[in-house]
């Protein structure tokens, strides 16, 4: 994501986050400089083939991961005839020869192989086959990368069938959001066949972003009853959801929006009379999960659009047994005025007004 750096130790103890989570593949690619280098070299030290280190085509990238400690790495290059005309200036057959040629040079040099197609989604369909027809045998995944988020539920599921019917492997997606669809491309992949999906806590990434991992599994689980078993034997732990991307967010510096789903500030908070009220008489009301699922707290807001059960919620039993009915539409009333200025108010300034309206009933009434 451009203008996000993290350091050395602040990716170590993202990467361990992310397998006590349940994560099964970790992505980095240590050519990109000498301090990802020797980040991947520690989490290869610590972790094995579940670091997937990234390598375009070439000879160099590869060697690169080797002397990093990889085990498995993730080949990338474009199928789109955009990008391999444009951007490598080469022809289809070039792409795909280079292509064979370092999973062969891989391969041959004891390392587990992963292929990502770039821009998959734009790519012709008759290479699109031709090209994973000949990965057959060669790759354990085969990535179908959705490289500028130009994807919708209906045609994510027409191109996976497609791949799943033309390539005998497992199958993932990498999916970019810059149309606001990741996470529903995704889940639509999963449910068409595919074996892995890749994403981002909080969705961070190029431009838009990507999938965003917290959103995905909570769909999956929760939406389509899917178990997501992503190491094969250790199921996800969906109550770290909201620790983990809180530490991206801490890390990146970039803060969250208060209505992200899932771990956004705001994403269990209520302050509606209306769904307050439901919520106090039965959570499910309002919420479709719980949560704590998600490593989440509820809460419960005073604001413009609050009503009495709201107040009576948050001042509790000590304040409501001091107040009247007539000094409670009083308080309320004061507290939805000064949240209209304002926006929010603090636990203090609603013991200011109740102060205020006990002493002074009869004026503030005038």
């Amino acid at each position: 994501m451009p203008g996000v750096v993290f350091d050395f130790d602040k990716k170590v103890k993202l990467a361990q986050k992310l397998v006590d989570f349940g994560a099964n593949l970790l992505d980095i690619m240590p050519t990109v400089s000498e301090a990802e280098f020797r980040v991947t070299k520690e989490l290869t030290g610590a972790f094995g083939s579940k670091v997937s280190a990234t390598c375009r085509a070439k000879k160099e990238d590869i060697n690169t991961a080797m002397a990093a400690g990889a085990s498995r790495i993730t080949l990338f290059a474009p199928l789109s005839d955009l990008h391999i005309t444009q951007k490598l200036k080469i022809t289809r057959e070039e792409n795909l020869k280079r292509a064979l040629e370092m999973i062969d040079y891989a391969a041959a040099h004891g390392l587990a192989v992963d292929f990502a197609g770039e821009d998959s989604s734009r790519a012709d369909a008759v290479y699109l086959r031709q090209f994973i027809g000949e990965l057959q045998g060669k790759v354990a995944v085969f990535f179908v990368a959705d490289t500028v988020g130009c994807l919708t539920p209906e045609s994510t599921r027409k191109l996976i069938w497609y791949v799943k019917n033309n390539f005998s492997g497992d199958v993932g997606v990498h999916f970019h959001n810059d149309f606001g669809m990741a996470t529903a491309n995704t889940v639509e992949a999963v449910i068409s066949g595919a074996d892995y999906f890749s994403g981002t806590f909080t969705g961070i990434g190029e431009r838009a972003g990507n999938a965003p991992i917290e959103e995905v599994c909570t769909a999956l689980h929760y939406l389509c009853g899917r178990d997501i078993n992503l190491d094969r034997e250790v199921y996800v732990k969906l109550p770290m959801l909201k620790e983990i991307c809180n530490m991206v967010q801490e890390f990146s510096c970039v803060k969250l929006q208060r209505h992200k789903p899932i771990v956004g500030e705001n994403a269990f908070a209520h302050e509606s009379g209306v769904h307050v009220d439901g919520i106090l008489k039965n959570p499910r009301t309002y919420e479709f999960i719980a949560p704590e699922a998600v490593g989440q707290e509820r809460k419960i807001v005073l604001g413009k659009h609050s009503g009495r059960k709201a107040l009576e919620y948050v001042i509790g039993e000590k304040y409501r047994a001091e107040l009247d009915d007539g000094e409670m539409e009083i308080v309320l009333n004061m507290l939805k005025d000064k949240c209209g200025a304002n926006g929010d108010i603090s636990d203090e300034e609603i013991a200011s007004i109740i102060a205020h309206v006990k002493g002074n009933a009869q004026m503030v009434l005038v």
